[in-house]
């Protein structure tokens, strides 16, 4: 992570589309695409509606009889007009229909597919569809069916998607999830004008069939002989369906899809390994915290007496607080606004009232030069590395409707994000305070994050009575 400039509110990205942000440019991108063929279409058709009106204006109908075309050019005004019109008109109208039309709209779909996704960019949504699936447990079924953790969603996703979903899995040797989204995939309604669509795209369902039976083998034989290697189940699963006949396929297809969906997940899952500490703190999955502190602080600063925090002591050792109410509606805004502005002098007032704020909370000394990091959808791979702070702050800056948890997972605790709450960790040689950050499934996720590197003041903070505060 390079060096910060002070004074200036930066934002951190892990991939052009992996923010709202940038998928809403690639939504804006796509609509502009589609504007363009509608605008190359209808001059299409004009010119289409052009050389029909030629063709309209010929006097005489096709596919005469020979007499009938004897009859025609015997008469000298038709014989007359015949050779006006093939030595005048039809060398216009030649160049007419040679003349390229939306070259303009042509132009800017080519700018447009130049600042498309790229196969790396394809890649990254893959894994994060794929990393979003195994933390939180999703079904293929119950997505295909625009379902998220028992929420139902107006969406579909189309054949292509579950194609390319199963294809992705199968490659990283998930065949568990390649079948259930090849089955998905086989299962899936026909398109409209499917047809036409894969004379251009391409038919989804080439080679599906064998996809199906591959992964289901695969999983089949793994499972059942858990001391076997990948490899060796691909061998064997390639070589049984090399030597099998196409009605041997068939039948195999047909027991397998005979089966209802709920059947399959279900066999399918029998001895399927737990989820990891950080996969259930994702969830939600993590019991009650014990003896926890609910405070109201007025006593760290003189602010504080007029002004008290509400907040949870989610851990003593080591410690780690949850801030109630810190930012206000205003400041969120203007921080989300000038997120991403190199040269925002409007903010400087929210960020001196924002490290005041945080000075009353930690007391702890922090220059007003120091930076802010504006996130959007930060994963847990990224958002931590860097110099190792002494302490983090972690303004929420939404509310998320489901995942984005900040997970610790050695000490099975998840916070998820509430819009203008803090949370606030020390930086210790106990590594059970390293946090996680759990992948968004709806909404979006905003974050302010303050690492404390120096303290030229740091309190000891040490477990005390509840006489100094007043519990809610």
């Amino acid at each position: 992570m390079g060096e910060y400039s002070p004074d200036v509110l930066h934002v951190e990205s892990i991939n052009v589309y992996g923010s709202t942000t940038g998928l809403l440019q690639l939504l804006e991108m796509e609509e502009v695409f589609i504007a363009n063929i509608k605008a190359y279409t209808n001059k299409l058709a004009e010119k289409v509606q052009n050389l029909q009106a030629y063709i309209d204006s010929v006097d005489y109908e096709f596919n005469q009889s020979c007499e009938d075309r004897e009859k025609y050019v015997g008469n000298p005004i038709n014989a007359f007009s015949l050779v006006r019109r093939t030595h005048e008109d039809l060398p216009k109208w030649h160049n007419y229909s040679q003349q390229i039309v939306g070259m303009e709209e042509l132009f800017a779909l080519d700018e447009i597919i130049a600042k498309a996704p790229g196969k790396k960019d394809m890649e990254h949504s893959l894994a994060e569809m794929h990393r979003l699936e195994k933390i939180y447990d999703l079904e293929a079924i119950e997505l295909a069916r625009g379902r998220i953790q028992d929420k139902q969603y107006d969406f579909r996703p189309s054949i292509r998607d579950c194609v390319a979903l199963g294809e992705h899995k199968f490659k990283v040797e998930d065949y568990q999830r390649a079948s259930m989204w090849f089955r998905m995939a086989i299962k899936h309604e026909p398109e409209e004008n499917a047809e036409i669509i894969n004379n251009i795209l391409g038919d989804p369902k080439n080679e599906l069939n064998t996809l199906y039976a591959k992964s289901m083998l695969i999983f089949g034989i793994t499972r059942s002989n858990p001391s076997m290697t990948i490899a060796e189940a691909k061998e064997i699963s390639y070589e049984a369906l090399n030597k099998a006949s196409p009605a041997d396929v068939k039948s195999l297809l047909n027991e397998l899809l005979s089966q209802t969906d709920e059947e399959i997940v279900y066999e399918m899952n029998v001895n399927k390994t737990g989820p990891t500490d950080f996969e259930m703190g994702c969830r939600g999955q993590f019991r009650g915290l014990r003896n926890l502190v609910c405070t109201y602080n007025f006593t760290a600063t003189e602010f504080l007496r007029l002004s008290p925090l509400k907040q949870e002591v989610l851990n003593w050792d080591p410690y780690i607080v949850l801030y109630h109410e810190v930012l206000n509606d205003d400041e969120i805004e203007k921080l989300k606004q000038h997120s991403n502005d190199n040269s925002a002098e409007e903010i400087n007032p929210f960020k001196k009232r924002i490290f005041q704020r945080i000075s009353h909370m930690t007391r702890l000394r922090i220059p007003h030069s120091d930076q802010l990091i504006v996130s959007e959808n930060v994963s847990e791979t990224h958002r931590h590395k860097g110099k190792t702070p002494k302490g983090t702050l972690l303004f929420f800056l939404d509310n998320v409707k489901q995942g984005g948890a900040t997970v610790f997972p050695n000490l099975k605790i998840a916070v998820f994000p509430q819009r203008g709450s803090c949370l606030f960790w020390h930086k210790t040689l106990d590594t059970r305070n390293e946090p996680l950050e759990c992948p968004v499934l709806q909404g979006n996720k905003w974050i302010l994050t303050k690492r404390v590197h120096t303290m030229d003041e740091l309190c000891s903070i040490k477990k005390t009575k509840a006489k100094n505060n007043h519990y809610v």
